[in-house]
């Protein structure tokens, strides 16, 4: 799965007056629509399966039929608002991206010439689609519950992608003293949840934490590179009452370590993302950690957030020039040596 903020044309200028600033979004429909459509191929091409490498028997079955998705935006931006208003536009720029491009229509007629990608692009029908899970109108109360809601919605997408598995096949003798492990690919995954938000930190991590422990459940039940002895040949899985347990409630892994262990990952791994982009730790980390809200989560948020607005109004400028700079997204000015700013100087 990966992350990002909403994959069309806006901006959030910073805007000391206010605690969110104003959201901008382009109003150019044709760079719009260019931009996700590079995007969406990027992402096809990065983590699905071609359809040329599949047989040619199955692609002719399939021709007619929907195919599976191999990318599920889920949009867990607010409905309201500003942000309101950007989820829309992105539905509708992706709407349309998906209505010209997902039916095999051909866009050589391109008016620039040199949009070579427009000739030959096209998405699989129905491989694409999008969630919108308002996610503090939906946890709102402490209704935290309900995000089981969005991975039950989500359970099948991520089941039909699967994952990937390499098992080792035994060693390889290079030389009497040096040996090589050689590795068979048992599973490939064949697709990716794309989460966006507005800055892909807090929201971002609670939501990926929950598919992630969908999907490690998966693969340790699963355990396809595991064989079974020879007394018990068959194939080895979790025990029975751990897979019961796991699909009453698809929040908690069914053993105490491997959930606490599991907390542990996501919340640092939010931690460490928050700090290198906001400057604190991340937001809702306590519900990250211990599957609840806390009293001092809410304090710890409060804190951060307060923080986060002097840093993004105050800092936060300096810090980006700096990166530009190092990017090579801006030039250095070099301050010569002239001599009517040095009189200036001296007279001053």
């Amino acid at each position: 799965q990966t992350r990002g903020s909403i994959p069309i044309r806006w901006s959030s200028p910073a805007d000391v007056k206010t605690y969110r600033p104003r959201v901008l979004i382009g109003t150019d429909p044709i760079a719009q629509a260019k931009a996700l459509r590079n995007h969406l191929r990027e992402q096809l091409s990065l983590y699905s399966i071609a359809s040329g490498e599949t047989s040619s028997t199955n692609a002719t079955a399939n021709h007619a039929t929907q195919h599976p998705i191999k990318l599920s935006f889920v949009n867990l931006i607010d409905k309201h608002s500003d942000q309101g208003r950007l989820g829309r536009a992105f539905d509708s720029v992706l709407g349309a991206v998906l209505e010209v491009y997902a039916n095999n229509v051909d866009a050589s007629d391109s008016e620039d010439p040199s949009d070579t990608l427009s000739r030959d692009m096209t998405f699989p029908t129905g491989g694409i689609n999008h969630i919108w899970f308002d996610f503090h109108a939906e946890c709102k109360g402490g209704r935290w519950d309900r995000l089981e809601n969005l991975l039950r919605d989500l359970a099948p997408v991520l089941d039909k992608q699967g994952y990937f598995c390499a098992s080792s096949a035994g060693t390889r003798a290079l030389s009497s003293t040096n040996c090589q492990l050689s590795w068979q690919v048992l599973n490939v995954q064949d697709g990716v949840v794309r989460t966006n938000c507005m800055d892909c930190l807090d929201r971002t991590n609670v939501v990926q934490s929950i598919f992630g422990r969908h999907v490690l459940h998966k693969q340790l039940h699963e355990r396809p590179g595991l064989k079974g002895s020879a007394t018990s040949p068959r194939k080895r899985t979790l025990p029975l009452e751990y897979a019961v347990a796991f699909r009453r409630n698809p929040m908690k892994l069914p053993w105490a370590s491997g959930e606490v262990s599991h907390r542990l990952l996501w919340a640092d791994n939010a931690d460490a993302i928050s700090r290198l982009y906001a400057g604190t730790p991340a937001l809702k980390g306590d519900f990250t950690r211990t599957g609840k809200r806390t009293r001092r989560g809410a304090l710890d948020d409060g804190i951060n957030s307060l923080q986060r607005y002097y840093l993004n109004n105050f800092i936060d400028a300096d810090r980006q020039e700096g990166m530009d700079l190092l990017a090579g997204n801006e030039e250095f000015t070099f301050i010569g040596d002239d001599s009517e700013d040095q009189g200036v100087l001296a007279a001053d």
